[in-house]
């Protein structure tokens, strides 16, 4: 059975979790990865006999790109590769526009015959799936979900939004828990000599992915003490009658790109099936995001 042949767009903390997850599949392989233009002079020990380009169309053929730039460069990525006729997943995190970027990604898909299964991290995305699971096991519940695991944990969106605030040289924005379905935000940066400090606190603060949460934001020398590529989170659902929890903690950007991993397998499969459109992750069956033939997929059904 030949293999999907995945690329990489991004190379980040996912793009990296991104390659060992496919090294860990057994039914994908990589076989090129997209950098920015600006970072192709940098030396990449671990993509050594991997075609690296800056350029889609100097990609080695492929079946589906697997998308790891900044969560808010993601729509236009995908959308430029759609419209290029690539299938491809992504781990887009905001929320409360999920329903409009499939909206606007749909037609691009359909028209170009491709695939795009987006917002497909762990949350949004297998978390997702979860909490359909507990809707259809507890309709009249509310549910919660509430992150940071244990000990607080990095959020890879928010960190990233921070980095791109001029000034900053680094920074890792961690997530804590602040009661059942409630966050706070712990900012630590580094600033670039003359910035504002005040200045970019504010621009934070008022952030769209912070604005929602109280934020501290703190300006440390060094970010290492604090930085962490942990997160978690738990999700709750209940009435008097039935009570459903799941909680899940590990390494952020591993979590994210295992989930991308399957993810570009049911976007392989959807093509296969001639089910061109956008989607995002709860949409395609569950069983395709499994390797394997039918029957190893329904084992412990």
């Amino acid at each position: 059975m030949d293999k999907i042949k995945a690329v990489i767009v991004g190379w980040g903390n996912v793009g990296r979790f991104v390659k060992r997850s496919i090294e860990e599949s057994s039914d994908m392989e990589l076989v090129g990865v997209l950098r920015r233009l600006s970072s192709m002079g940098k030396s990449v020990p671990e993509l050594e006999g991997i075609s690296v380009v800056s350029d889609t169309d100097e990609l080695p053929p492929f079946d589906v790109a697997i998308v790891t730039v900044p969560s808010r460069e993601a729509p236009d990525k995908v959308k430029e590769l759609l419209e290029k006729g690539y299938s491809c997943v992504d781990s887009f995190d905001v929320h409360d526009q999920i329903y409009a970027t499939k909206e606007a990604l749909t037609k691009i898909a359909q028209d170009s015959k491709a695939v795009s299964i987006f917002g497909a991290g762990w949350d949004p995305g297998s978390d997702s799936a979860v909490r359909v699971l507990m809707r259809m096991t507890c309709p009249l519940g509310m549910t919660t979900t509430t992150f940071g695991g244990r000990k607080g944990g990095r959020s890879m969106g928010h960190t990233a939004a921070v980095k791109a605030i001029p000034g900053v040289e680094n920074a890792v924005a961690l997530t804590l828990p602040n009661g059942p379905g409630k966050h706070k935000r712990q900012v630590y940066i580094e600033l670039k000599e003359g910035a504002d400090f005040e200045k970019i606190a504010d621009q934070i603060r008022h952030d769209p992915y912070f604005i929602a949460d109280p934020t501290d934001v703190v300006a440390v020398e060094d970010i290492s003490p604090f930085d962490t590529l942990n997160h978690g989170g738990r999700i709750e659902r209940a009435t008097n009658d039935v009570v459903a929890r799941y909680e899940i903690e590990g390494i952020n950007p591993y979590m994210t790109a295992n989930v991308l991993v399957s993810a570009a397998r049911a976007a392989y499969r959807a093509c296969q099936k001639g089910d061109f459109g956008a989607y995002t992750l709860i949409e395609r069956p569950l069983i395709d995001y499994l390797p394997g033939s039918l029957e190893e997929r329904l084992k412990g059904y």
